[in-house]
């Protein structure tokens, strides 16, 4: 069970929706919050991340808002776990960075 954080993006005037979105991640029971890297798009580590999160609006996948503060309380909270995505898969697209989980593949 897990959850899927995004920057949405593109939202439709009429109807509310966001057609398109940045996934940010996920925050499974147990692991430690496992980050998409997104091909290095829009950051590269952890404190350009943080420096890109500063103005936008995060969504969690039921439409919940986050704003960074809320989004990294969370994040650091997960820290605390054991587990990271990155150290059990051991693939090319799974990596650490400044001790968080990435991954370079598209998950859910």
């Amino acid at each position: 069970m897990g959850t899927n954080y995004y920057i949405k993006t593109n939202k439709c005037k009429e109807c509310g929706n966001h057609p398109e979105g940045i996934h940010l991640g996920k925050s499974s029971f147990g692991w430690k919050f496992s980050f998409q890297y997104n091909g290095g798009e829009y950051y590269k580590n952890i404190k350009e991340m943080k420096d890109w999160l500063k103005d936008k609006k995060i969504e969690d996948e039921y439409g919940g808002e986050l704003t960074p503060r809320q989004f990294w309380n969370m994040v650091e909270h997960k820290q605390k776990e054991k587990m990271a995505h990155a150290e059990q898969i051991c693939s090319k697209y799974d990596f650490m960075i400044d001790g968080y989980s990435f991954s370079d593949v598209e998950f859910s």
